[in-house]
């Protein structure tokens, strides 16, 4: 059973459409199925911005951003409070840019008062991008990304979200926050198949996309390459510049009609309700949470362990249980362990099984 942030189980129902006949990337049936489902997406991320569905990892839909929007020898802010943002640095690096780091300690978040001092040490930040994640997994903290954004719209900055491991899990509001380029995710709290990423994308993003147009030395991942095949294969059901895995996206598409069926309030609460279950959990095992316990992520719960214990503890459900759990990255590898409860386990049955398993290995482990 995976229970770790990612990816998580896919729903039986996805699965299901998995075999269902393979569609051609092109024509008037994938156009139908394409256009249905970014215009469901945009549902969940409550925009009416374009979305365009990228074939690629999550990482790869975060660098599309990085080598459209931050043109060689410009800045770039990059809210860092743990591994999948740190990352992003070095995106920025790798295309030429000049990363602006607003850091926070490792548990916590980057607050909206160090994004407004960092802005304002630069003379005019309008048009330059600021880089935030949403749900950082690597540490179980949520950031206040609606108070960050706001500021940096008001500065007439670019602003792009990460939502991957918050999308269907969390509540994301693009148009409402400001978020010119936000990222979802197919095979995390949505519970579709990895190899598919939604990525909605404001008119200033293309904007920007065109200005830069000389400077983005990339064909996949340039929007303008993109921009120009919605526009010129776009009516005859070839809306991207490469083909597609349509059965992914067949997949996606029933995945997020589930997501709608259920209703994105009442999926909220869902997981909402599962991680306050987790952490009163953890706590009765005896472990403490890692994240400052202002910020903390509904899709994925993280505790503080010694190295001994979490070897043993997640080699132990592994083994014994078939359940898996994760652990720590970079800095904190050995450090903590991290349960993903999104999509298909966010719920209590499925927390409550991981929970009993944790606590019969560490019996066992506490015995020695």
């Amino acid at each position: 059973m995976l229970m770790v942030p990612g990816p998580s189980e896919p729903e039986p129902e996805v699965l299901t459409t998995l075999a269902l006949p393979i569609l051609p990337h092109y024509g008037e049936k994938w156009k139908a199925v394409y256009d249905d489902t970014t215009t469901k997406l945009q549902k969940i991320f409550k925009t009416d911005n374009d979305v365009i569905i990228v074939p690629v990892p999550g990482q790869l839909a975060v660098e599309m951003a990085v080598a459209n929007l931050v043109p060689r020898g410009e800045e770039a802010f990059v809210c860092v409070n743990g591994y999948f943002s740190e990352m992003i640095v070095s995106m920025v690096e790798y295309w030429g840019g000049k990363p602006v780091v607003i850091r926070s300690g490792l548990g916590k978040a980057v607050t909206q008062d160090q994004v407004e001092e960092a802005i304002e040490k630069k003379s005019d930040p309008s048009g330059k991008p600021i880089f935030v994640v949403q749900n950082e997994t690597s540490t179980g903290v949520v950031s206040p990304v609606e108070a960050i954004l706001k500021v940096c719209k008001e500065h007439g900055m670019l602003t792009v979200l990460d939502s991957i491991s918050a999308f269907g899990g969390m509540d994301v509001r693009v148009d409402e926050w400001g978020a010119d380029y936000a990222i979802g995710y197919a095979s995390k709290a949505i519970g579709g198949v990895f190899g598919a990423e939604p990525v909605a994308v404001s008119g200033d993003a293309w904007k920007a996309a065109k200005k830069n147009s000389d400077k983005i030395h990339t064909r996949f991942l340039n929007l303008n390459v993109w921009a120009k095949a919605i526009e010129e294969m776009g009516p005859w059901g070839h809306p991207h510049p490469s083909s597609m895995p349509t059965s992914i996206i067949v997949g996606l598409r029933k995945a997020v009609d589930l997501v709608l069926k259920e209703g994105l309030a009442n999926r909220y609460r869902r997981h909402e309700e599962v991680a306050e279950f987790t952490r009163k959990s953890l706590g009765e095992l005896g472990l403490k949470l890692f994240p400052d316990k202002r910020y903390l992520s509904n899709t994925v719960s993280v505790a503080s362990v010694d190295p001994e214990v979490d070897k043993k503890l997640r080699g132990g459900l592994a083994s014994r249980y078939d359940i898996m759990i994760a652990g720590g990255l970079g800095e904190l590898s050995g450090k903590i362990i991290r349960i993903g409860h999104m999509g298909t386990s966010a719920t209590i049955q499925a927390v409550s099984t991981t929970i009993a398993a944790m606590d019969a290995v560490l019996r066992d482990i506490r015995k020695k």
